[in-house]
């Protein structure tokens, strides 16, 4: 898409409306391997909603919000509730429902939405003991935000394609595996939904 919508509605968009290729597509991957989350397992399209006791518990009941234009400048809040704002209060430049958990490596208010549909029960993180990362999440209390990104990170570096792509679009930021935090996946997410 470009710089269509810079031209169609005359605002500014995050990256002039031209994200990085290569974090684009790396969250276009991202993007679209993600959504089947509580009770899913397996990769992409192999991704299913479990089964028996390990099937989705709960739906949530909204869909999706619209990505088109969230990539302009203009927008300072996100969530129905405006739960995630731009604030110079937060080091940051975030106020989340993390808090000053909130990395700081964030590069625009869609990557800091991007970090909490993972951190839901019902929308994508689990119940109970079904996966590591729900029980990452129990066993971490307050810090259970931060427990779910750790553990999704290290299912990234896991991945040879993942952490080839990860190089590639964060280049000299990531060298090696161990260099990827969920925050770069938010900051591919990002790019992605900023150039759909």
């Amino acid at each position: 898409m470009g710089l269509l919508p810079t031209l169609a509605f005359g605002v500014d968009f995050v990256d002039g409306g031209n994200p990085d290729p290569d974090k684009v597509l790396l969250g276009k991957l991202l993007f679209h391997d993600l959504p089947v989350g509580e009770g899913g397992k397996g990769l992409g399209v192999t991704r299913s909603t479990g089964e028996d006791a390990n099937a989705i518990h709960e739906r949530v009941p909204r869909n999706a919000p619209p990505i088109f234009t969230l990539g302009s400048t203009q927008v300072t809040r996100m969530f129905h509730d405006g739960r995630v704002e731009v604030s110079p209060d937060f080091l940051s430049g975030f106020k989340s429902p993390a808090g000053m958990l909130l990395p700081d490596t964030l590069e625009n208010i869609l990557a800091v939405q991007a970090m909490f549909p993972v951190t839901s029960a019902a929308e994508m993180l689990g119940q109970g003991s079904e996966n590591e990362v729900s029980e990452a999440a129990q066993a971490a209390g307050e810090e259970a935000a931060c427990a779910v990104w750790n553990e999704l990170a290290k299912r990234l570096r896991e991945n040879d394609e993942y952490v080839a792509l990860f190089k590639a679009a964060f280049p000299g930021e990531i060298t090696r595996e161990s260099d990827i935090t969920y925050a770069h996946a938010a900051n591919a997410i990002a790019a992605f939904e900023i150039d759909a």
